[in-house]
């Protein structure tokens, strides 16, 4: 019916009128939906007041464009949380085989993800872009052998979240920071929010060619863009996902390019997530219907139609105004 009233070009003004009307109550069915959604299992601590589950150790660290090492992991990580099913346990290096069908997929996607961060990183050089990784901490003695990837925390280095569940150590004992068990990107890039967000109803009569190019001039706006947040099956529920988005809303503010908001999308079949976001002051903008996404269960990779959420986060404008700093 919206695709219809969109294509149908008898009158133009009873055309807007409609298809505005349709939109609005399309996304006021959304908006019900979304304030009425239960929420499932998420990454905020905060709600999960009965998980006994013990929570990871871990800190944050901005990476920049990141090296093509930390690229590697980063690609890892993504793709295993995103298309490959995980054991809800730490260095899960003894988890079932992958059919070889599956592994085709998983390296293809990998290379995928790879490559656009690195064709990104040489041809999109004054694009503002931070990775940011969560690292999982560990306390170790001074016989362990680390692996290549371990990195000595020093005090002054890192806050650690979740210190308390560190295992009392000696005097030889020491902090290491491991394998990655989150991350998320914040980069600049175009996105639009449509014309009728701020709350502006357009009417027949203000249809004008004047408020066609105001459109356009906000589909053609520069946002801070939220994409991949991914935290691994076994440290959900210990407040990554949360510090990762902290960190990437400061990143924002210390770009000081004048951002008031934030922007992602996130799929409609993901409840948790979207709970998850809600929870943290991000509003529901718009559903996009012609979405695709990777589908990794058959035999063959194929991409799939999925419609995905448009949200938004205001940031303080005191606080947005000013190069912030923790």
């Amino acid at each position: 019916k919206h695709a219809s009233v969109r294509n149908h070009h008898h009158n133009h003004h009873n055309q807007l009128e409609s298809t505005t009307s349709i939109q609005l109550a399309l996304q006021d069915t959304i908006l019900e939906s979304l304030q009425n959604g239960k929420s499932e299992d998420d990454d905020d601590q905060s709600s999960s007041t009965n998980d006994t589950k013990q929570r990871v150790p871990f800190i944050i660290q901005r990476l920049g464009r990141g090296t093509k090492k930390e690229i590697e992991e980063i690609t890892q990580l993504c793709v295993d949380v995103f298309f490959n099913a995980q054991e809800d346990v730490p260095n899960n290096n003894d988890k079932n085989p992958v059919a070889p069908w599956k592994a085709v997929q998983l390296a293809y996607l990998r290379n995928y993800q790879r490559g656009d961060i690195l064709s990104r990183n040489a041809f999109k050089k004054d694009q503002l872009v931070d990775l940011i990784v969560a690292r999982r901490v560990y306390s170790v003695d001074a016989a362990t052998n680390l692996n290549a990837n371990a990195k000595l925390i020093e005090d002054s280095d890192n806050q650690i979240y979740n210190a308390d569940q560190l295992p009392a150590g000696g005097d030889e004992s020491k902090l290491v920071a491991g394998e990655m068990i989150g991350y998320c990107e914040m980069m600049e890039k175009k996105f639009g929010l449509g014309g009728n967000f701020e709350g502006n109803q357009v009417s027949a009569d203000e249809a004008t060619e004047d408020e066609n190019e105001e459109e356009k001039e906000v589909e053609e706006k520069l946002r801070p863009y939220l994409g991949n947040l991914s935290v691994v099956k076994y440290a959900r529920r210990s407040g990554v996902g949360s510090k990762l988005m902290d960190e990437g809303e400061q990143v924002v503010r210390e770009w000081d390019a004048g951002h008031t908001e934030i922007v992602l999308q996130v799929e409609e079949d993901n409840p948790s997530a979207i709970q998850f976001y809600k929870r943290r002051g991000w509003e529901f903008v718009f559903a996009d219907p012609t979405c695709r996404r990777y589908d990794t269960s058959g035999f063959f990779l194929k991409e799939s139609r999925v419609t995905k959420y448009a949200m938004i986060k205001r940031l303080d404008q005191q606080n947005a105004d000013q190069n912030g700093t923790r």
